[in-house]
């Protein structure tokens, strides 16, 4: 607030009430602050309601003035409203492609590229992103969008929306639109959650180096939205895959990350052979039944490199959720299938069970001896991976789980992610097994964080990033260290037809880690669904009490913050922005995972501080 001018005060205070969506009210400013105009020339510049222009006029109090039913900010306060409202930065009706009067016409609002994105350098540095991204995954359903497609989406949304000082939200991003965003927005802060790591990694090492407002998260939004992403959000934009389960999925995920439930969309891309309508049909419904309005349908808006089944072409969708969106969510949301893709062991064509054996606890979707369905719709028959040669560590062979009696508890996958109070209830004879044989890569590790058990079994293809190479395993196994011993055995096949699997055997380490940050890692490790902010301080406080040393509370937390304070930096972060003590381990993704537990291990290049050293001598990383 200006704490000057009422009129402004109130101004501003009803922009604020239409959170992104304030942009046609600032033209509107904009248009006064130039010269005299009718109501009429208003509502049809910035296509904006009677009512909605009626009650901007009335805030504007004194500092409007008007003359024959003409309406203008009185000269003396065109500067401060422009200064203070930014009003330089926009061009009146530049959120339709309007000027004044001007007629929308067919396609309005997708626009070319704009003029500071089409040629030359701006446009070669987003194809030179791409260039350099992780390469699509086709059993990720990832097609990568143009340069070109990356410029259009930046200028669209930062001139339909108010994006400053807002919150946008990424359900998905290997299109990599949310660096093109932070580079033009730079008051815009941005989340992106990726079940990738690899896309997560590329995102972080390009916010980190350019310092953009980008925060990581890691999650699999089959199974849930990661609690630092819920209720956040103030646009969110996804390019799903295109299933209905796919994109009702993530639209139902995008919808819950939105904070502002009145003003909040989703805009989704998505598109559909015009040889076969009845798939667009089936894709639209599965959004619609949210509750949501297309408010717009943009034809061919996103261009992609590949996708040439639909045209390499898709639509943009802008859904605007409805007071019967939040009655409905919850319940639609966890309703959909596991099976999302198109392609690898995830689509919706792959249907063979595998069958791990019998535990006291199996988790996820295979069938096990002597036990029931998985629940609910996440207990559907997990694909099989095909059959890889690549090779596993020398051990011999076993079944994935020893056979055990009656009364197997069976939990789907999700329980991982939700952290399940049947995970924090193992009995210390517990035999875990865990069927990821569906795994594209990264829930292993995952599975690893969420499970803690004295003996624990995971089953992965054999072909699974974590267990294909020596190299790979070594890096698993040396960064839960502190908490399991890791073993990899190839699990002999059903039958000549079923693909091969390893079974990675995690033994708890006996007697607890090693004093100091061995412990406190540990700590971590095995509380990997709480805040690590807190997991932390009570670890120092334990590993001190360990030691015959007494940290209070505040000790312990000001140990944390400075031990994980990036050189230069004024708070506990990590890439652009990112806060790691409010996030969990579960979110927070691999890379950043790494450097956390290596500068709490107190391994080269970082140190863990012992009890009672001052913040002020402790490691950084």
């Amino acid at each position: 607030m200006t704490g000057r001018n009422s009129s402004v005060d109130a101004v501003a205070a009803y922009l604020g009430g239409f959170g992104v969506r304030s942009r046609p009210l600032r033209e509107i400013l904009s248009l006064l602050t130039r010269a005299s105009q009718p109501i009429e020339a208003l509502i049809v510049a910035t296509a904006t309601p009677r009512r909605a222009v009626e009650d901007l006029l009335r805030n504007l109090g004194e500092d409007l003035t008007e003359d024959s039913g003409r309406f203008r900010i009185r000269p003396d306060m065109s500067t401060q409203y422009r200064a203070f409202f930014g009003l330089d930065e926009i061009a009146p009706g530049s959120g339709l492609g309007l000027g004044p009067g001007s007629d929308p016409g067919p396609g309005a609002g997708a626009g070319p590229v704009p003029a500071g994105l089409s040629g030359g350098a701006p446009v070669e540095a987003l194809a030179a992103l791409i260039a350099a991204a992780p390469a699509p995954r086709r059993d990720l359903d990832h097609v990568a969008a143009t340069a070109q497609t990356l410029g259009r989406r930046v200028n669209w949304l930062s001139s339909t929306y108010d994006l400053a000082g807002r919150r946008v939200l990424f359900v998905g991003d290997h299109d990599l639109t949310s660096v093109a965003l932070a580079r033009a927005c730079p008051r815009t802060e941005i989340t992106v959650v990726d079940i990738d790591e690899r896309t997560l990694a590329y995102i972080d090492e390009t916010a980190r180096a350019e310092n953009l407002a980008i925060r990581t998260l890691f999650g699999d939004l089959r199974f849930t939205l990661p609690p630092a992403a819920r209720d956040w959000a103030d646009l969110v934009l996804t390019d799903p895959p295109y299933t209905p389960d796919g994109v009702g999925l993530f639209l139902g995920r995008g919808l819950s990350g939105l904070r502002d439930r009145v003003n909040g969309v989703v805009v989704v891309a998505y598109g559909h052979s015009r040889l076969h309508p009845m798939l667009g049909f089936q894709v639209q419904q599965s959004m619609q039944q949210f509750g949501v309005v297309f408010e717009t349908i943009l034809p061919a808006f996103n261009r992609y490199d590949g996708a040439q089944a639909v045209g390499s072409a898709s639509d943009l969708y802008v859904c605007a959720p409805t007071t019967r969106t939040w009655k409905v969510l919850d319940r639609l949301a966890e309703g959909f299938g596991t099976r999302i893709y198109t392609h690898g062991r995830q689509s919706v064509e792959s249907a063979a069970r595998v069958d791990v054996g019998a535990a006291t606890t199996v988790i996820g979707e295979a069938t096990a001896t002597g036990t029931g369905t998985p629940e609910g719709r996440l207990g559907e028959a997990a694909p099989t991976a095909p059959v890889s040669t690549a090779p596993v560590p020398a051990a011999p062979a076993v079944s994935a789980v020893p056979a055990a009696g009656a009364g197997t508890r069976r939990l789907g996958l999700r329980a991982l992610f939700t952290g399940s109070d049947y995970l924090r209830d193992l009995r210390p004879d517990a035999e875990v097994a865990v069927d990821l044989t569906a795994d594209p890569g990264p829930l292993l590790l995952r599975g690893l964080l969420a499970v803690t058990a004295t003996r624990a079994r995971f089953v992965v293809p054999a072909d699974h990033p974590d267990v294909s190479a020596r190299d790979a395993r070594d890096q698993l196994a040396a960064l839960v260290e502190p908490k399991y011993r890791l073993t990899f055995r190839p699990v002999p096949p059903a039958d000549p037809g079923v693909a091969r699997s390893v079974a990675v055997h995690a033994e708890l380490v006996e007697g607890g880690a090693a004093a100091g940050g061995g412990f406190v890692a540990r700590w971590l490790l095995e509380r990997a669904h709480g805040r690590i902010g807190n997991v932390l301080r009570e670890g120092v406080i334990r590993a001190a009490a360990g030691d015959g040393r007494t940290v209070s509370k505040n000790e312990a937390r000001a140990l944390v913050r400075a031990l994980i304070i990036e050189p230069g930096q004024d708070g506990p972060r990590d890439g652009g922005g990112q806060d790691v003590l409010e996030l969990t381990a579960m979110e927070v993704p691999r890379a950043a995972l790494e450097r956390l537990l290596t500068a709490v291990r107190g391994e080269p290049g970082a140190g863990v501080p012992s009890p009672g050293v001052p913040p002020s001598t402790a490691g950084r990383t």
